[in-house]
């Protein structure tokens, strides 16, 4: 063999351990990497299972303070709470959790807050002998206890979340070596000849550059913006790197979008459970107060009764699934909604126009659009919609409310005010978001969790000439059936 031959043949074993090393720390490190984002993804796990107990330990507060306030009448719903948070403290406790969570602090600060209420005021409350000034009292001494256990738990957390600093410098750390392998890797290549270079170049240098990319919009963040190596490809090393690369992105991106998710319906459920509690004993005790019964009081306790059953539409948000569904003529209850609000609408000099224009029945009867659902929270849906639109519009405006049959079941409230500021625009259905500066921002989040129960699509779109057009898709992607064929 020549010499040139045994260069060039030198020059492709060179090639070739140069590949297989780097190939093998490329795996060493990236296996790194995976084992990195698993402890992450299991901190993120148990930091989920700590926010948890402390939104229990609040919600036991609560209950504590409504017993101090109501009597032995909410002890049935103390127990609840405390036996939530016992759950939660048991599903803690199973967690591995790094070294300085004191759970055991934790357990303590709860017992002593329990023990506490328990033997001190529980009886007091029992007795009937809990006058105001003794309430006072026993109430500070228990926010005392429960800022203790919220401050045990926040501890936790911080150690926790230091844990999960800590992992996410690994897998820097970790892909920074990965780079050097793949580094190595292609300068090795590069001091080969014009053959052996043309095929790094197809085989090898294009896809470490596609990683290269991936890798770089992956350390900035840029997970929504497909940070990805779509174009490696192939069984070979490179292929399984650039596919372990997407897995890996693919799962933190995933526990990205897990955690926002529960951690905002968490808080959106907490406060109509909250809510709803604040609201349903005093409804309750209007509604029961024989003087309503008057018949000039009818559309009084009319209103008190919606107003009830939308209280139990917060309960049924709290806790989805438990509202009972008939068949409801959305047609109807929109045509009411806007008699409701042309009082308002007056006062304003805003018209509120119903659409009756579409006959939504097949024989051309009349019959209306009916769905399945729960009807007070259709109307609570409805009425939202055009409450915001009658507040919205300037005088002499009209909001124009439009019940359309095609292609699918869609209900819109047509308004001529400002718009949204691209501020409010960009979270517009998350709580306490809101355009007015008397808006509690939570109408809209109660809506879109409602219209999501229900299989719907709520949203909120710019008008030709000026406005906002909010449409509710009753059922995306199901046909229109409508008359009385669902009844």
């Amino acid at each position: 063999m020549s010499g040139l031959g045994r260069r060039i043949y030198g020059a492709a074993g060179l090639l070739i351990a140069l590949q297989v090393a780097g190939t093998m720390l490329g795996f060493a490190s990236w296996g790194a990497v995976q084992r990195a984002s698993a402890r992450q993804e299991a901190l993120a796990v148990q930091r989920d299972a700590v926010e948890l107990l402390g939104a229990a330990s609040r919600e036991v507060y609560v209950h504590e303070a409504h017993t101090l306030i109501e009597g032995p009448g909410h002890l049935d719903h103390l127990a609840e709470g405390q036996a939530e948070v016992d759950t939660r403290l048991v599903e803690v406790r199973r967690l591995s959790l790094p070294a300085g969570a004191d759970v055991a602090g934790v357990q303590a600060a709860l017992a002593a807050s329990n023990t506490w209420f328990g033997t001190e005021v529980v009886p007091v409350a029992r007795s009937g002998a809990l006058d105001r000034a003794r309430a006072i009292r026993l109430h500070g001494e228990t926010e005392r206890r429960a800022e203790a256990v919220e401050r045990s738990i926040a501890a936790v957390l911080t150690v926790v979340d230091n844990a999960a600093a800590a992992e996410r410098e690994a897998v820097t750390a970790a892909t920074g070596r990965a780079w050097i392998a793949v580094a190595l890797l292609t300068l090795g290549g590069a001091g080969i000849g014009v053959i052996v270079a043309s095929r790094l170049v197809r085989s090898v240098l294009q896809p470490i550059e596609q990683l290269q990319v991936a890798a770089a919009q992956f350390g900035a963040g840029q997970l929504a913006s497909g940070a990805q190596a779509r174009a490696v490809e192939g069984d070979d090393e490179l292929g399984r790197l650039g596919k372990v690369f997407n897995d890996m992105v693919a799962q933190v991106q995933a526990a990205q979008v897990r955690r926002t998710e529960v951690a905002r319906l968490a808080a959106l459920g907490e406060l109509s459970g909250a809510v709803a509690h604040e609201l349903m004993s005093p409804l309750s005790v209007l509604l029961a107060d024989p003087a309503m019964q008057a018949p000039e009081l009818a559309a009084s306790r009319a209103e008190a009764e919606h107003a009830r059953r939308v209280v139990r539409g917060l309960l049924g948000f709290a806790r989805p699934g438990e509202e009972p569904v008939s068949d409801v003529d959305v047609h109807a209850l929109a045509v009411a909604s806007g008699d409701r609000y042309t009082p308002l609408a007056e006062q304003r000099d805003v018209t509120i126009r119903v659409d009756l224009s579409v006959d939504l029945s097949p024989a051309g009867t009349g019959a209306g659009l009916h769905i399945r659902a729960a009807a007070s929270a259709v109307r609570q849906v409805l009425d939202n919609l055009v409450h915001n639109a009658v507040l919205a519009s300037e005088p002499g405006a009209s909001v124009d409310i439009v019940v359309r049959a095609t292609p699918f079941a869609c209900v819109e409230v047509r308004d001529r005010g400002p718009g949204l500021p691209a501020a409010v625009k960009a979270r517009l259905y998350e709580p306490f978001v809101t355009g007015r500066a008397d808006g509690t921002g939570l109408g809209l989040a109660v809506c879109q969790r409602i219209v999501r129960a229900n299989g719907g699509v709520l949203e909120h779109l710019p008008r030709d000439g000026g406005g906002l057009i909010a449409r509710w898709t009753l059922a995306a992607g199901v046909p229109l059936h409508s008359g009385e064929s669902n009844a």
